[in-house]
């Protein structure tokens, strides 16, 4: 479960959808540049997942990052904000969650997913748009036995 965990948490952090926008109720400075009251800010989430200083290696996928106390937790951090933050955050998040959760592993445990023979690895290249998506990619779903 906690490995399922962090391979969503994995997913999060490499495709995002764009938040939302604030408007800025005053002039505000950041980093010398004046962003005028009535200003619409929409924040970058892929600089925020793309943060070496805070990510190792952002640009891999390593769902173990988000793992702790040697693998007993999952634990996500509190810079993988695909939900937003605060007062504004989505509604939705604990039923996304829950949701996503059970169709992957439902998805896991009824078939294994491969490559097809002959194709390339797994590629984790994205797409941009209004969000990030991964490129099309074929993959082959094999139904698993049924546990008796």
């Amino acid at each position: 479960m906690n490995f399922s965990l962090s391979v969503l948490y994995s997913i999060r952090q490499k495709n995002t959808a764009a938040i939302t926008g604030v408007r800025a109720r005053e002039d505000v400075r950041v980093s010398g540049y004046v962003i005028p009251r009535g200003s619409i800010v929409i924040p970058s989430l892929k600089s925020v997942f793309d943060d070496k200083s805070f990510w190792k290696d952002p640009e891999v996928f390593r769902p173990e990052r988000f793992l702790i106390d040697g693998g007993v937790r999952a634990a996500k951090p509190e810079r993988l904000i695909v939900f937003s933050y605060g007062k504004r955050s989505c509604p939705g998040e604990v039923v996304a969650n829950v949701v996503t959760f059970l169709f992957f592993t439902s998805i896991l445990q009824h078939f294994t997913v491969e490559v097809p023979p002959g194709d390339p690895a797994v590629t984790f290249d994205e797409v941009l748009g209004l969000s990030l998506r991964p490129r099309s990619q074929e993959l082959v779903f094999r139904a698993r036995e049924a546990l008796s």
